[in-house]
């Protein structure tokens, strides 16, 4: 289902030649255009995001939206799914307050903010869609986390869970 309304198109891999190279020289330029030569705002603020460490030329945040570290040791591999959705995370950060009634069997938009070491987080999810998108509010700016598709039914529920103790 997607959300003629505000949600982009995806990104295949397919559409790049089946290489990588190409795609991922795509999905870069993708992100620059959305969050370097043009920020979003969240609730007034300016989004930015972490640049260091620098990796292969990209920031570490670029990796976030597009990588998943399974291992948990640092080694980020491509997630397809993460890659496919890029545009979809400043459609999120600028949509986050839609009315639900202008999209067809969509239950709007889900905010929550969670307590984060000695933060905030602000995690925005289109359960529909199944994918999330986490943000930092700083005093004078908002600081991108991370965006991802939840692919397990464990994974959504937990976030649902999270949304409802939050709400």
């Amino acid at each position: 289902m997607m959300h003629e309304c505000w949600l982009p198109e995806l990104e295949y891999f397919e559409d790049y030649q089946n290489s990588w190279e190409i795609y991922e020289n795509a999905l870069y330029d993708i992100f620059r255009e959305d969050f370097v030569n043009d920020r979003p705002e969240f609730e007034g603020q300016s989004v930015k995001f972490r640049w260091h460490p620098i990796e292969y030329g990209k920031p570490e945040a670029f990796f976030h939206l597009t990588c998943q570290d399974y291992s948990k040791a640092g080694e980020r591999v491509p997630d397809l799914r993460r890659c496919e959705r890029i545009r979809w995370v400043r459609a999120f950060i600028e949509n986050y307050h839609c009315d639900p009634s202008l999209c067809e069997d969509c239950d709007g938009v889900k905010v929550w903010r969670e307590p984060y070491k000695s933060k905030e987080r602000v995690h925005i999810l289109l359960e529909e869609e199944r994918y999330l998108v986490i943000l930092e509010p700083r005093p004078s700016y908002c600081l991108l986390i991370t965006a991802f598709y939840l692919q397990y039914d464990h994974a959504l529920r937990k976030q649902r869970k999270h949304y409802e103790q939050y709400e």
